[in-house]
């Protein structure tokens, strides 16, 4: 995006004009500040505390710059509004932001624009603010110089509240500049106030732990998923075609973030979208009608049946690696049950997913008359795996396995060992107990039960077992019991890994172990109960693949910005697709 000043007033076509507000790109920082610092009044130097930067557009062209930048420390109009006392101002002020700078660039003239930018603005930074800080926003303030209205802020709600002292603070020092200005603030919610005076916090401000740059889950921007999708080859023959591929993918993906789940969906969920979210995601443009037109349902039908799923796979999968990094990966295979019929098996899918974050790195198809061991390299050949460590249930412990782990990908493994390899896990359980170097228990409480968790390791064995680059055995004890401790059971796990003593501890390896399972309730789980794939009849071609990918990325996306209530995002992007758009930063 250029950000640039005109010389004169702006013209545009008759087709309409698509306003819309995000976060500035990082490579597009220096040319906000010097266009800020070139023609906002007040010039730039830089944004004081936790901040954002904001450019509007309209159609393709820049028209507006926003900053927002931490509260004014004290100010006895707003701390008489809002009712909160010095010590509640003092933990609480992190929840009000000021607008800083608002600025239409010279040259542009279109009708009640700054009260558009800024309800625009405003509906997407409490979300933003949470993604990036990790706690979200619930009023926002300005101050305005009395020699402007401010008509725009009060078209857009905002509130008078009086007029400024004239004071201005430098560091811990206050100093008359004799400019008094016009305190204007509003509620991003209507129990803003009820939020910050209450006695405890309000669970609705807990913050997160991690920070997320939430510029990491754009995709519209140059080398963005949009731009990736454009690699994919089309099949289709070219006379005929009336919508772009990658365009239909688009319309796909943000139907599936909506919760779509079949052909009929993605096609009902396009046809009821406005004009604005069809021109973003691309949509064809019709001369005579004058609007876009969204591709029918037969027509997305036959274009995800059609298309190539290891290009998607790569296209996908590549960006979404780029986006999330990885020290262990879980791998684990699935049935797409709804996928068989009489002639043909379900299909079987096996996944790579990032042990925490549960983003899916890659997928591949289980040939027929095959197994998901025969599928383990090709789900890791394409993945940079050096220096890392794969985890696999007791299906994939297995000689080939850890010779290709090791040897051609550079990375370490962790293996359950069960009857598949019997005398391996007869040569563990035989450990006596003086034969373990090391050992690590957790406790667990909760769903009305008590785990307890004892994993013991040993190096005893190391080259009396026939199995390769083993440096370390290991046994888990897991005993539950009621909260009253009774209703005693258990169970035992052996397992196998390349990693040594001095790189992984009874700790790590226990949480290894324990978050493999991820990939079951972090992926598999969501597909199966929000996503309702067991029950989902889509079969014909690569459908059934691609449909498995996009409900990967639609998983993964919501993993990476930190909306783990998964079936709760998908109800809110139905009901608000421009939300949708806003979040892939179409």
């Amino acid at each position: 995006m250029n950000i640039q000043a005109r010389d004169q007033q702006n013209t545009y076509t008759d087709r309409p004009q698509l306003l819309r507000v995000r976060p500035i790109h990082p490579d597009e920082e220096a040319e906000w500040d010097e266009v800020m610092d070139a023609h906002h009044y007040l010039g730039f130097n830089c944004l004081v505390g936790n901040s954002m930067k904001y450019i509007a557009t309209l159609d393709t062209h820049c028209v507006a710059l926003l900053g927002w930048a931490a509260a004014a420390y004290k100010s006895r109009h707003r701390e008489q509004w809002i009712g909160w006392s010095p010590s509640q101002r003092d933990t609480r002020l992190k929840y009000v932001v000021n607008n800083t700078r608002f600025l239409i660039l010279p040259g542009i003239k279109v009708r009640n624009l700054a009260s558009k930018v800024l309800s625009l603005n405003l509906e997407r930074l409490a979300s933003d603010w949470q993604v990036v800080y990790g706690h979200p926003v619930v009023l926002v303030e300005t101050f305005v110089d009395r020699r402007f209205r401010g008509s725009c802020y009060r078209a857009s709600g905002w509130i008078e509240l009086g007029q400024t002292r004239g004071y201005s603070r430098n560091g811990q020092t206050y100093y008359y500049h004799g400019q008094p200005k016009t305190l204007l603030v509003r509620p991003l919610r209507r129990d803003a106030k009820k939020l910050l005076t209450t006695t405890f916090l309000s669970p609705l401000l807990t913050e997160v732990k991690e920070k997320m740059d939430l510029n990491k889950v754009q995709i519209a921007d140059d080398g963005g998923l949009l731009d990736r999708l454009r690699e994919v080859s089309d099949s289709r023959k070219p006379r005929g075609i009336r919508h772009k591929q990658e365009s239909i993918l688009a319309v796909a993906i943000c139907a599936v973030l909506s919760g779509a789940r079949s052909f009929v969906a993605i096609g009902d969920w396009a046809q009821n979208m406005s004009q604005e979210v069809l021109a973003r995601l691309g949509c064809r443009y019709h001369e005579e009608q004058k609007k876009y037109i969204p591709p029918s349902e037969p027509t997305i039908r036959r274009t995800i049946q059609s298309v190539d799923p290891d290009e998607l796979d790569r296209v996908i999968y590549e960006w979404l690696g780029d986006k999330c990094p990885s020290w262990a990966i879980a791998m684990d295979g699935k049935t797409l049950r709804g996928s068989g019929s009489k002639q043909s098996k379900p299909v079987h899918i096996m996944a790579a997913l990032v042990h925490g974050e549960g983003v899916v790195l890659n997928q591949s198809q289980v040939e027929d008359k095959t197994n998901e061991i025969k599928a383990v390299k090709p789900l890791l050949a394409d993945l940079e795996l050096e220096g890392k460590v794969v985890t696999a249930d007791a299906m994939h412990a297995q000689v080939e396995h850890a010779e290709y782990i090791q040897q051609e990908k550079g990375a370490d493994f962790v293996f359950v060992v069960k009857d598949n390899q019997k005398t391996l896990r007869e040569d563990i359980a035989a450990l006596a107990e003086e034969d373990y170097d090391d050992s690590y228990t957790s406790h667990d409480k909760g769903h009305g039960r008590i785990e307890t968790r004892k994993i013991d390791t040993s190096t005893e064995i190391n080259d009396y077992i026939e199995f390769p680059h083993v440096e370390q055995v290991f046994r888990i004890k897991r005993t539950i019991t009621d909260l009253d401790g009774e209703n005693k059971r258990g169970e035992t796990a052996y397992g196998i890994t390349s990693l040594p003593p001095e790189e992984a501890d009874p700790e790590t390896l226990l949480s290894l172990v324990r978050n493999h399972w991820h990939i079951e309730n972090k992926l598999h789980w969501v597909r199966d109960v929000t996503f309702d794939e067991d029950r989902s009849q889509i079969r014909t071609g690569s459908a059934p693949r691609v449909f498995s990918t996009l409900r990967n990325l639609a998983i993964s996306l919501f993993r990476l910005a930190r909306l783990d209530n998964i079936a709760q995002a998908l109800r809110v992007f139905s009901w608000k697709p421009l939300r949708c758009l806003d979040f892939l930063g179409l």
